[in-house]
C-alpha cells in the first residue's frame, strides 16, 4: 500500500529537470521534491502542444507498484520520455512545445461490474482472460482524465481498453460482462514548458 502523496507542480517541474538533464547532460537535479521518502503509485505523462493543434500525447508510463519519491518520479518520468515504445524519444528542440502531467495514485477497488466508477473521477484498470484457451490475461488502465479528454463513455473506455491491451477481435456485450475492473481516483498535476521557463 502506497503513502498518501499529493500531485503537485513541483513534482512535475522536477520532471522537467530531469529530462533537461538527461537530454543535455549536467549535474542530475538534486532539488527535494514534496514528499521526499514518500512511496506512492505513479505515472508521468507527456504531451506536445503546438499553435492551432490539439494537445498530443508524447509519451505516458507508470506504475501501480509504489515508488519512492523523487527517485520512481525520476525514473517514470525518463521512462515516459524516452522510452514508450508507441512514439520515438522525445528530444531537445520539442521541450519548448511540451507539458509534463504527474498522476499520483490512490488505492485500488474492485468494481462490481464493467459500469460501477464515474467517468472523470475514476481511473480504471480492466482485466479479462482471451480465449484462446492458454489462459493468456490481458490488461490495460486508463487514468482518471483520459475518457473525458477524449469524449469515451465507460463503454468506449472499456473497448478501448481491451484493443491497448491486446485484443483484436471483435468486442461483444458478453465479453463486457465478463472483464474484470478495478478503480482509482489519483491527483494530478499539470506544468506546461512556458511555465516551467517563468519558475527557473
Amino acid at each position: 500500500m502506497g503513502d498518501t502523496c499529493v500531485a503537485s507542480v513541483e513534482h512535475c517541474r522536477y520532471c522537467f529537470d530531469v529530462l533537461v538533464q538527461a537530454l543535455e547532460g549536467g549535474p542530475a537535479p538534486a532539488w527535494t521534491v514534496p514528499g521526499t521518502g514518500c512511496h506512492v503509485p505513479l505515472f508521468v505523462s507527456w504531451y506536445t502542444v503546438r499553435e492551432l493543434e490539439a494537445k498530443r500525447l508524447r509519451g505516458c508510463i507508470g506504475t501501480f507498484t509504489p515508488q519512492l519519491l523523487p527517485e520512481g518520479l525520476a525514473y517514470y518520468a525518463l521512462q515516459a520520455a524516452l522510452q514508450d515504445q508507441r512514439f520515438p524519444p522525445i528530444r531537445r528542440a520539442e521541450c519548448d512545445s511540451l507539458v509534463c502531467t504527474v498522476s499520483m495514485l490512490g488505492p485500488m477497488e474492485p468494481c462490481r461490474d464493467a459500469w460501477d466508477w464515474v467517468l472523470g473521477v475514476h481511473g480504471v484498470y480492466v482485466m479479462w482472460e482471451a480465449p484462446s484457451g492458454g489462459g493468456e490475461r490481458l490488461s490495460a488502465t486508463f487514468l482518471p482524465d483520459v475518457a473525458p479528454a477524449q469524449g469515451w463513455s465507460q463503454q468506449e473506455t472499456i473497448d478501448h481498453a481491451l484493443r491497448k491491451a491486446g485484443w483484436r477481435g471483435a468486442i461483444t456485450d458478453a465479453m463486457r460482462r465478463e472483464v474484470s475492473v478495478r478503480r482509482y481516483k489519483s491527483s494530478i498535476a499539470t506544468l506546461s514548458w512556458a511555465e516551467y521557463q517563468s519558475r527557473s
